[in-house]
């Protein structure tokens, strides 16, 4: 009997954990790095600590994606998924043992520099009204205009943006409801504010309930090098779309604290929000030492 191999366990870990299509598309990749180390079918048998702990460090010193080296989360991630599997493969007896990998330790950046401003959005929005030709049907002037002007205001993700539909639009009450499958994690529902500029900016496109109001008819992954060419046309740092995901989150910060991001990022972890918050739009608050008075002082006169 043949052994299992790494892509069957994979698929047999996503089919009992419900994965959704991004998470399968992941662990393909990953099966795709496991054969390209080990040159040949990665089967179950390679679960081994050694095997695997080669793999990861040469994961972190292999150039990837451009040509660059993978970030210490990038493998870390990649640890993460492997254990994932394996330990499920362990439980079943598929493996014949569980898995002890070392720690990727990943630094924690300050999150400076990481969200565009509100001079920055407004440079996208403009300069994308100028976009010529058509996007899922509509006018791609529209179509990239509004995405980035309802990123900004609504905090959410490209897929829960692009999976809105119109019967969750509600242009008179300014209201948008993000639906919970839509959403990372498919937690719940969310409803977000839109303002009354956007509402008439949508309204010049408004379709039928059913109908997606931002359809993506592209090539996958694609909307990321034409939201970098919008960004190059603007004369905006590019920060990829979830830049305007801490853009919400650092001006709700600005202006209702810490517990505003919190509520409006609606993660499974609180404590993500620190991340999220661009110290450059919302500093921290730190304690400041009273300053030195090091200025010389004339010598006491002697009492009489």
């Amino acid at each position: 009997m043949n052994p299992m191999t790494l892509r069957e366990l994979f698929e047999r870990y996503a089919t009992l954990r419900n994965l959704d299509a991004k998470t399968i598309s992941l662990y393909g990749q990953l099966a795709d790095r496991v054969e390209r180390f080990l040159g040949r079918e990665a089967t179950v048998g390679d679960l081994d600590d050694l095997v695997i702990s080669r793999y990861l460090r040469w994961r972190a010193q292999t150039p990837g994606w451009k040509g660059k080296i993978p970030s210490a989360a990038s493998v870390q991630k990649d640890r993460v998924m492997i254990q994932a599997a394996w330990n499920l493969a362990a439980r079943k007896r598929w493996a014949t043992e569980f898995p002890e990998l070392p720690r990727i330790k990943v630094p924690k950046r300050l999150p400076a520099g990481r969200a565009y401003t509100v001079e920055d959005v407004t440079k996208l929005v403009v300069r994308a009204k100028r976009r010529q030709g058509h996007t899922g049907g509509k006018p791609s002037a529209w179509w990239w205009s509004t995405v980035v002007y309802a990123a900004y205001c609504t905090g959410e993700r490209f897929t829960a943006l692009t999976s809105l539909r119109w019967a969750q639009v509600d242009l008179v009450r300014l209201k948008v409801v993000f639906l919970g499958e839509t959403r990372k994690g498919h937690t719940r529902d969310i409803e977000r504010d839109i303002t009354p500029e956007l509402a008439k900016m949508l309204a010049t496109q408004e379709g039928p309930p059913d109908a997606l109001v931002w359809p993506w008819d592209r090539k996958s992954r694609s909307q990321w090098s034409s939201l970098k060419l919008l960004c190059r046309l603007a004369g905006v740092r590019y920060r990829g779309f979830h830049g305007f995901r801490r853009t919400a989150a650092s001006y709700a910060a600005l202006a209702g604290g810490k517990a505003a991001a919190t509520a409006l990022l609606d993660h499974a972890d609180p404590a993500l929000q620190r991340v999220y918050v661009d110290t450059d739009i919302c500093p921290e608050e730190r304690a400041v030492l009273p300053p030195l008075d090091l200025a010389e002082k004339p010598p006491k006169q002697p009492e009489a």
